[in-house]
């Protein structure tokens, strides 16, 4: 879109019907990945994400473009200075939701993202996923329901809109309950992303960009490799074996 052109009024979406929307999308998008053969998930076991988060990348970028508002607005712009240590808090998030899992032996994850191998996790999980859904939490959906800076002087709807953005990011991570990972897997997951979505988002409000949200999701994935690591060195040094899951 040409920056010179003058940015039409984003008016700010009802944070519930917002709300329905992007889930809505991601439960489409899901569907629609759950539909591949066996035979192509077996042999690329990334294929259902790349279907998935594909999708959602597609609406939320011609959403954006439909729109009439600069891509700036959504996140596509430099940082402006800010407080807050979002890459430290992602990654001390991601060792912790790993940590728990981990040592109440839940091994619903571990079993589902050894399928991707090393450089498969490094390039699904730890880059596009975080990518990916940062662009449609905090760049699509956290935009609109903030709506126009400008209208919004006291930064009531951009508070408001963090905490929405959060809620919406940890529901999203429901949907593994429908991909093979368990109950108490999932109860642990959820309040770990929900909490990592709350400095993302915060990290998009105070910022104005997209580029430290990202970096926070990715540390957090992060995390959750190096607590992987240090869990299996501890138990290989108490025990003299390897994890059962590693």
């Amino acid at each position: 879109m040409d920056p010179t052109l003058p940015i039409r009024a984003a008016r700010p979406w009802n944070p519930l019907l917002a709300f329905g929307l992007a889930l809505g999308v991601c439960a489409a998008a899901s569907l629609a990945a759950h539909r591949l053969p066996a035979s192509v998930t077996t042999r690329y076991p990334w294929s259902s994400q790349a279907v998935q988060q594909g999708l959602m990348t597609l609406v939320a970028l011609v959403a954006m473009r439909a729109s009439g508002r600069r891509l700036a607005e959504f996140g596509f712009r430099r940082p402006e200075p800010a407080t807050g240590r979002f890459v430290l808090w992602g990654l001390v998030l991601g060792m912790t939701s790993a940590g728990i899992m981990m040592g109440l032996g839940l091994t619903g994850m571990r079993a589902r993202l050894a399928t991707y191998g090393l450089p498969g996790m490094v390039l699904w999980i730890w880059l596009v996923s975080s990518v990916v859904e940062e662009i449609f939490v905090r760049g699509w959906f956290q935009s609109l329901v903030a709506g126009a800076a400008e209208d919004d002087p006291r930064g009531e709807r951009a508070r408001a809109a963090v905490f929405w953005s959060a809620a919406l990011f940890g529901t999203m991570h429901l949907i593994l309950l429908f991909g093979g990972v368990g109950i108490a897997t999932v109860a642990v997951i959820v309040p770990s992303v929900t909490a990592l979505g709350l400095v993302c988002a915060t990290a998009r409000a105070r910022t104005g960009s997209l580029r430290p949200a990202i970096a926070a999701h990715v540390a957090f994935n992060v995390g959750g490799f190096v607590a992987g690591v240090i869990y299996g060195i501890a138990y290989r040094v108490t025990t003299g074996q390897l994890p059962p899951a590693l």
